[in-house]
């Protein structure tokens, strides 16, 4: 099936062929982005807001920070939990060299946000130490 796209931007128009599986996907994909999925984006910022007060409030609710709601919870993402394992992070919350405090922006950017949600910046914990070895350990090898 052959289908006409045309690119406003660059003011020019294409022309692909598709198979019908490919033109049911294009077809959902335009239809997601006339209707996109009901999102509490509010909800989103008003949790990080709280779970994360010990950063930089974020109180616009602007077009790319909607984009950035979406798509982490598009991949999957429980920003509550992303929030909390942020606020554990004293790193995150200022406690560093520079007194640099990750904002809402910054931990949802996608490469940040995995990182967050893996747990990179929270504080790990130390293995409780061996016991010290006294003597030489080799001092019998041989004999």
């Amino acid at each position: 099936m052959k289908i006409r796209i045309y690119d406003v931007k660059h003011d020019h128009a294409t022309e692909h062929d598709l198979t019908p599986s490919q033109f049911a996907e294009l077809k959902a994909f335009l239809k997601e982005l006339k209707d996109p999925p009901n999102i509490n984006y509010r909800a989103v910022l008003d949790s990080y807001n709280m779970i994360c007060s010990a950063m930089p409030p974020a109180t616009k609710l602007t077009n790319k920070r909607r984009r950035a709601i979406a798509r982490a919870l598009k991949d999957g993402y429980n920003m509550d939990d992303v929030f909390r394992t942020a606020a554990a992070s004293p790193f995150l919350c200022g406690k560093n060299d520079h007194q640099w405090k990750a904002s809402f922006d910054w931990i949802m950017q996608p490469d940040n946000l995995i990182k967050v949600a893996e747990g990179n910046f929270t504080p790990s914990q130390t293995a409780p130490s061996a016991p010290a070895m006294h003597g030489n350990p080799f001092a019998e090898y041989g004999r």
